[in-house]
């Protein structure tokens, strides 16, 4: 259950940006570039998975050094296409916030495969894992930002606690994969479909990050 839960998860936060490509000057040819993307995404990520590249919990860290970096550097030089820029100011800035809920579902899922033991209880909200702390705010935070109750600054600021939070959760996995023997061994966690953790659920909320800051930074320029 918690395996199908992340596939189903993946599948529809790679459809989410689309809220965004429609947006653009051209969303035809926008979402065919975005579809190449993530079709040669996903077979660099079975292919690394299923090769075993990854089962080395060794230093370098293989995870973060060739799937974590390279999804973060390529959202920041993604988002600040001039292209990307003026689609973000195009949605609403609620929208961007609520999507931010999908960690919800995230941490239970984690929670999901600490009880089939994939993952350590470290990583879970009972351990350093707080990120579900930012799914919920997300819900509370995208309805005031709605009503108008709270502005840029204030969403600038929840952004960035919400980055934090979420550095300390790449943090717990991070400690406990490759500075403990404990899940020294299990590589279920680079296996499809938990691999899919690191490759599309967290780029993902980083991506949502990356352009609500861009778009609050934006306006604060216009204004």
């Amino acid at each position: 259950m918690v395996e199908v839960g992340f596939y189903i998860l993946t599948v529809i936060m790679v459809f989410t940006p689309l809220i965004i490509l429609q947006k653009s000057d051209e969303p035809p040819k926008r979402k065919k570039a975005y579809s190449v993307i993530i079709i040669m995404w996903f077979i660099y990520i079975t292919t690394l998975s299923n090769s075993g590249w990854l089962d080395d919990f060794g230093f370098p860290p293989r995870v973060p050094l060739l799937i974590v970096i390279p999804a973060v550097l390529f959202i920041i030089s993604y988002t600040s296409k001039k292209w990307v820029k003026d689609s973000i100011m195009k949605v609403k800035d609620h929208q961007i916030i609520y999507i931010q809920s999908f960690r919800i579902a995230v941490e239970l899922l984690i929670y999901g495969g600490f009880l089939n033991e994939v993952f350590p209880k470290k990583a879970t909200f009972e351990g350093l894992n707080y990120d579900i702390l930012v799914g919920a705010s997300a819900l509370i935070i995208g309805a005031l930002v709605q009503k108008g109750i709270l502005k840029s600054k204030g969403i600038l600021i929840w952004n960035i606690l919400s980055l934090a939070i979420l550095s300390v959760t790449v943090f717990s996995f991070v400690s406990s994969y490759y500075f403990s023997d404990i899940m020294s061994e299990n590589f279920q966690f680079v296996r499809l479909p938990y691999v899919f953790l690191a490759s599309i659920l967290l780029p993902m909320a980083v991506f949502y990050h990356v352009i609500s800051i861009r778009q609050q930074l934006m306006k604060s320029h216009l204004s």
